[in-house]
């Protein structure tokens, strides 16, 4: 409690202030006798600074990130690759902002799915669209067997999986899909990741990431999974990929 009351006043303060204490607070790491030690804690705000501004980013869009309207390409990377009518299985939807703008663009059959049942909840709630079917559960072990698909979508998914070749060979041997759709995050994406590397801190934007890509890695990752890259393109830092069955 005392912390919500701590951060409470601090932002009872004028901004000036606010702005002076932080600067101040922050600046006296120069100073530190141990360059290294001063950079993890400095590292280390950052990544509290990085999480707050998703937080706010996510009140600004009332629930859903700001980034869907910001990020150019975000979603027509997406359905401009997906020709009219296409089903779609939309893996690790999240609360299916994605899903929802491929089905208005074109006219596909999406199956979104997702673990996180309050996601799609909120997906349900916000994206409601007849040609979507929102579903909760593991992408490894609980998509119905629907039989083939036009397009796999797996947009900020790989990069959380083990086994990622495997699974690949998983879905066309069982979907039968015309493409995969991927976006996946680049470690090389600033100077944090090398420096968290080097200080032996976890090094990436997510705990949950099993890896963050290079594009040697992306290629060498498709070859193992018998796809072939047939677009690729580095965008807001992250890989964006059209990938086909090698038959």
């Amino acid at each position: 409690m005392s912390s919500i009351i701590q951060k409470t006043a601090y932002y009872l303060l004028p901004r000036s202030l606010r702005r002076f204490i932080t600067k101040t607070m922050v600046g006296a790491e120069r100073s530190s006798s141990d360059p290294r030690e001063a950079t993890k804690w400095l590292l280390g705000i950052y990544d509290y600074v990085n999480y707050e501004i998703d937080a706010q980013c996510k009140r600004w869009g009332d629930g859903v990130h700001i980034k869907h309207e910001v990020m150019d390409g975000i979603h027509s990377f997406f359905y401009n690759r997906i020709e009219k009518n296409s089903s779609v299985l939309d893996l690790g939807c999240g609360y299916g902002a994605l899903a929802h703008a491929i089905a208005v663009h074109s006219d596909a059959r999406v199956l979104a799915i997702d673990f996180d049942s309050k996601q799609i909840e909120f997906g349900k709630q916000r994206f409601p669209h007849p040609n979507i079917q929102f579903i909760v559960g593991d992408v490894f072990k609980d998509i119905p067997e629907i039989g083939a698909v036009d397009v796999v979508i797996l947009s900020s998914v790989l990069e959380h999986l083990k086994n990622r070749p495997e699974f690949l060979k998983d879905l066309t041997s069982r979907f039968k899909p015309k493409k995969f759709l991927i976006r996946v995050p680049t470690f090389e994406r600033h100077l944090q990741a090398a420096l968290k590397k080097e200080l032996g801190l976890f090094p990436y934007t997510d705990d949950t990431h099993e890896l963050e890509y290079s594009k040697d890695i992306f290629y060498a990752e498709m070859k193992q999974a018998d796809l072939e890259v047939k677009h690729f393109e580095i965008r807001w830092a992250d890989i964006w990929a059209e990938c086909v069955p090698i038959k």
